[in-house]
């Protein structure tokens, strides 16, 4: 008798149903297709920091207008998260994936288009409720998915190298169409946006809904499949401890109300001095009084400095407390900001240095460590909402900053950066002041099941 003939009732289960083909592809892709909407969040609204320096003589910008420009999108970010991370945990996370992305690519063709400096705020504004829907969803699905054992890396680590990864591609593009497409270069740097959203939109359409959503619904049939097709070990909690009422005060209760004050400020404090090195990374090397070449070039060298910190720190994020990981790196940063404030307007040798180095250590830990613990810190029923606060608030602290940065440059030159480097310090005493964000090797449910 031939054994392999018909496949077991384990094999059949083991699929889910699916194709074995199709089992393998889910299986993994899964977790590369939802973190690869951080390559299209890095793009787009990085891609304004390079943007910026051809806009400005194309439509001879104020300092006002560059700072608002640079900022809308952050705005209409944080529209998107807290409505559709509301959503994303009401309705599951897959049906939030199938409308964000494409309101992404007609909103991007939209900016690329535009003949007025209204016309381009309003693009940007729907891009970022676009990239604000994604973000929660993606964020929410990605930890619940990951082994206790690689939470870090599969929620942190790997996001954030698909952010730089899409960061470094828009200044690559920025490079190469300078000399090409002239003062039409921003048209084409926001039109490729499109592009990869498109491939992710079509191919999104073919996972799996989060296992653990289903679990919190007492859709626990479906969770076992799912959770079987990604080989992701089912919780040992008892399911009928996670399905709970969502009732939106819970989150601002004893049990969790210190948790999202803690995980909103210590990610907004990260993301306002973390600017440095993303958006207002090219302003800042202009304000230096390197050319936009050059700026470009800096920015380039700052973001493939973060990549390989991302890379690095995925080897320890999850083998080492968190907590000191986060202390420290912090304080880091913050004394690298304090070199490009005081001694890197003295020779561009120490500026580059300076800058490579606040990039590195900003992505090698709070940078990561914002992602991972914005979305541990939550319940199942709540996580996609709490992320969602905690990324809209980020989101408003990055806008100030670019609100803020070149009337600040313009002012005060690179001494400025000394004001975001101190945000690091703020950020490690949160991190001090907050013992449960220990959370290495915790089991998700574990750091939950007492306030859920």
């Amino acid at each position: 008798m031939n054994m392999a003939a018909a496949p077991s009732p384990a094999t059949a289960a083991g699929t889910g149903g699916l194709s074995p083909a199709r089992a393998r592809f889910t299986k993994r892709w899964t977790p590369r297709l939802v973190a690869f909407g951080e390559f299209i969040d890095g793009y787009d609204l990085l891609v304004m920091g390079s943007a910026l320096l051809f806009l400005k003589p194309a439509f001879d910008l104020t300092p006002t207008e560059v700072g608002w420009l640079g900022a809308i999108a952050f705005i209409g970010a944080a529209v998107g998260l807290v409505v559709f991370g509301d959503l994303s945990d009401r309705f599951g996370r897959k049906v939030i994936f199938v409308i964000n992305l494409g309101f992404f690519v007609v909103a991007s063709l939209a900016a690329a288009f535009v003949t007025e400096v209204w016309q381009l705020m309003l693009a940007r504004f729907f891009i970022g409720v676009a990239v604000g829907m994604d973000i929660p969803t993606s964020h929410a699905f990605l930890t619940e998915i990951a082994p206790r054992a690689r939470r870090g890396r599969v929620a942190g680590s790997l996001p954030n190298m698909m952010w730089l990864g899409g960061a470094i591609t828009s200044v690559l593009i920025a490079l190469a169409l300078r000399g090409v497409t002239g003062e039409n270069t921003w048209r084409w740097l926001f039109g490729f946006a499109a592009v990869p959203a498109l491939g992710v939109l079509i191919a999104r359409q073919f996972l799996p809904e989060s296992p653990r959503w289903l679990r919190a619904q007492g859709r626990h049939d479906e969770a076992r499949e799912v959770f079987t097709i990604l080989g992701v070990e089912e919780p040992a909690t008892p399911a009928e401890h996670l399905r709970k009422k969502r009732k939106l005060r819970e989150l601002f209760t004893l049990g969790t109300g210190p948790r999202l004050a803690a995980v909103t400020g210590f990610f907004a404090l990260q993301a306002f001095g973390g600017a440095v090195a993303t958006i207002a990374g090219p302003l800042v090397m202009q304000a230096s009084g390197i050319g936009a070449q050059y700026s470009l070039w800096f920015s380039l060298a700052g973001f493939a400095a973060g990549l390989c910190a991302v890379v690095a720190g995925a080897q320890l994020i999850d083998r080492i407390n968190r907590r000191t990981l986060g202390i420290w790196s912090c304080v880091g940063v913050f004394l690298a900001g304090l070199g490009i404030a005081f001694l890197g307007p003295k020779a561009s040798g120490l500026l580059l240095a300076f800058f490579v180095l606040y990039s590195l250590l900003t992505w090698f830990g709070p940078g990561v460590l914002s992602w991972v613990w914005s979305s541990e810190a939550f319940p199942t029923h709540l996580r996609g909402l709490g992320s969602g606060i905690a990324q809209a608030v980020t989101r408003l602290m990055i806008a100030l900053n670019v609100i803020l940065a070149p009337h600040l440059l313009e002012r005060f030159g690179l001494r400025s950066i000394a004001l975001y480097a101190s945000a690091y310090l703020l950020a490690a005493a949160v991190v001090a002041a907050s013992p449960f964000l220990a959370t290495t090797g915790k089991e998700l449910e574990d750091i939950n099941i007492h306030r859920a």
